[in-house]
């Protein structure tokens, strides 16, 4: 295994409680980031508040009637608000798949972390549409 030379640390999104400590879970390293990078692709542009362009535009292209464009619009949003919003990321390839009979866009992420010497991490998100 790869020696880890920077450290990358950020709390839990499930707020739990460690029933033993009473302290709040950590995330470390490549978990840290790949939530991360799903917080980024997952918050829509304008739901944080003060910052209007944070996220990305992959839940309005979702519902879009689904064509190669499409593919594109959703692989491109996301490649350009983690190249924006995290700079510990360098995306390889994102790949979108549609799966008309569920009702989804299955969304895989590739991507190196910058700065530590680990191998390449994938992230799979299924966006649904309701």
């Amino acid at each position: 295994m790869a020696t880890i030379s920077k450290k990358f640390v950020d709390l839990n999104p499930k707020f739990e409680k460690n029933p033993l400590t009473g302290d709040l879970p950590l995330l470390k390293n490549e978990n840290a980031i790949k939530q991360s990078v799903k917080n980024i692709v997952l918050t829509a542009k304008g739901e944080r508040p003060f910052r209007p362009f944070f996220g990305s535009d992959v839940g309005s292209a979702v519902f879009e009637s689904f064509d190669i464009y499409n593919v594109d619009t959703i692989a491109v949003a996301i490649e350009d608000a983690l190249k924006a919003y995290e700079p510990r990321v360098e995306v390889d390839n994102v790949t979108v798949i549609n799966n008309i009979d569920k009702n989804t866009v299955e969304v895989v992420i590739d991507y190196t972390i910058v700065g530590i010497p680990l191998n390449a991490q994938s992230l799979n998100l299924i966006l649904e549409r309701v």
